[in-house]
């Protein structure tokens, strides 16, 4: 798929139809390319002499292949985006027992002096959400400028990981109360259930710190003399990258938080496994006495007293059973029943 945006009077992005290199014009600024067709590729070639990379080889991951600029003076940044799969819902109190919360995509950006050129696999929540921005041009930016689409996307991006770890944050909160409810932990909760959501959330969290150090690394590549040809960008860079901070400090914070979780649930089940075995313990212990009255009675020896009679099972039963009530009581006299 070939998306191209050109900029209108009032400095917003416009949308225009591609079906053929004849579209391309030269006052397109930004084009994307999700998951290109060979025809679409070779309509860029054809229009702006521009080759582009494989979807594969994007995720290389050392940082001259995916922060650099050419001998033609264009810079090359991949990075990554982090999206919430489709079938999750935001607010995350579902059980999603062995599904995926959330997947990183690598997007390269390749960026002229005149536009922008964006490939990735697949449509990212984090596009379509600056495009009705760019629409609507709510911070008033002149799109001409190929730099600012390119700032708008990093700052999505940027959006979109600060509303992941919102629905994190608040999806720990309802653990925490199912964790800590002693009634509900005791006669609702699963909580094999509860350490597999947490491991998922943990994972979510160290995607989103995948992302935000690849951010962070961006924002210095940038940030460098001459990268951008001009000091302009540099109050939108430095609060791109406090940005950053601030969200990194929030997700080793969640991170604490799921650890803290973890534990407290493994606690509470190695209690349970603990109070079971205590109690087969105490049974046990409880049954070896009539068990051992009753294997002296069932052995072949005529003088054993209430041996024959009558009432020799009745008074052996009330033996048995008074040897079987004297362990509850005591057991129960220290809290161990």
């Amino acid at each position: 798929m070939l998306e191209a945006f050109e900029p209108i009077a009032a400095g917003n992005l416009k949308e225009v139809t591609v079906r053929g290199s004849f579209d391309l014009s030269p006052d397109l600024v930004w084009l994307d390319l999700i998951s290109p067709s060979s025809d679409e590729q070779q309509w860029i070639t054809e229009a702006y002499g521009q080759h582009f990379p494989t979807l594969k080889s994007l995720e290389d991951i050392s940082a001259s292949s995916r922060y650099y600029r050419d001998d033609d003076g264009i810079l090359h940044i991949s990075t990554y985006f982090l999206t919430k799969n489709r079938n999750i819902q935001a607010d995350g109190i579902e059980d999603h027992s062995g599904q995926i919360l959330a997947s990183t995509h690598t997007v390269a950006f390749i960026l002229h002096k005149d536009r922008l050129f964006t490939l990735r696999s697949q449509k990212l929540v984090s596009f379509r959400a600056f495009r009705a921005r760019a629409y609507r041009n709510d911070y008033d930016l002149n799109y001409k400028d190929p730099i600012w689409i390119f700032l708008g996307l990093m700052e999505a991006k940027l959006d979109e990981l600060a509303d992941i770890l919102e629905d994190v944050h608040k999806y720990l909160e309802v653990c925490t109360t199912e964790v800590l409810n002693n009634h509900h932990r005791e006669y609702h909760l699963d909580l094999d259930d509860m350490v597999t959501r947490l491991a998922q959330q943990e994972d979510v969290l160290g995607k989103a710190q995948l992302c935000l150090m690849d951010l962070r690394r961006v924002l210095v590549f940038v940030s460098r003399p001459r990268a951008l040809g001009s000091h302009i960008y540099d109050t939108d860079l430095r609060e791109l990258s406090e940005d950053v901070r601030s969200l990194v400090e929030h997700n080793a914070f969640l991170f604490q938080k799921v650890r803290f979780l973890l534990d407290t649930t493994s606690g509470f089940i190695n209690t349970e496994q603990n109070d079971i075995i205590k109690r087969f313990s105490v049974i046990s212990s409880m049954l070896a006495p009539p068990m051992l009255i009753a294997s002296i009675y069932g052995m072949n020896v005529d003088d054993l007293p209430f041996a024959h009679g009558v009432y020799a099972f009745v008074v052996v039963s009330i033996i048995m059973l008074t040897v079987f009530g004297l362990p509850i009581l005591y057991f129960r006299k220290r809290g161990w029943l």
